[in-house]
């Protein structure tokens, strides 16, 4: 098993449709896949994680660098794994309201602090999902 993440920004008209559209694709697409992962979006930036077969990994990050909705687009780590750690997800997303974001970034920032971070990839999520939370 094979785990990548990245980092990248969103373009300036990207809008909350165009954010559907994404996880809707990814849902569908990376469970025929077996492709598993965690997709964070906040002020701009997106950061995420894919554990999946090597091949069908790089094949989707491709996609993505392709995709004119990112920009910016930086490989973070990657990594062989054992096992996936988000296996239940084929792409997991929480959108706050207006009136949850600040318990949302509180609350990602803990998992951030306590979650798993045994491979180098993991490790990075977890320090760039800190950074776009904080607006690093």
């Amino acid at each position: 098993m094979y785990q990548l993440n990245y980092r990248s920004q969103a373009r300036n008209e990207f809008q909350t449709e165009d954010l559907d559209a994404i996880l809707s694709t990814a849902n569908s697409k990376n469970a025929a896949l077996n492709i598993s992962g965690c997709l964070v979006f906040h002020n701009g930036y997106f950061v995420q994680i894919l554990e999946g077969k090597k091949e069908d990994v790089i094949e989707l990050f491709e996609k993505i660098k392709a995709d004119d909705r990112h920009h910016n687009i930086s490989l973070l780590g990657e990594n062989s794994i054992e096992q996936a750690y988000f296996p239940e997800w084929n792409m997991a997303y929480y959108e706050p309201n207006d009136q949850s974001v600040r318990h949302f970034v509180y609350n990602m920032i803990s998992m951030a602090e306590l979650s798993d971070k045994s491979t180098q990839s993991l490790q990075t999520f977890w320090a760039e999902v800190r950074k776009v939370l904080l607006g690093g």
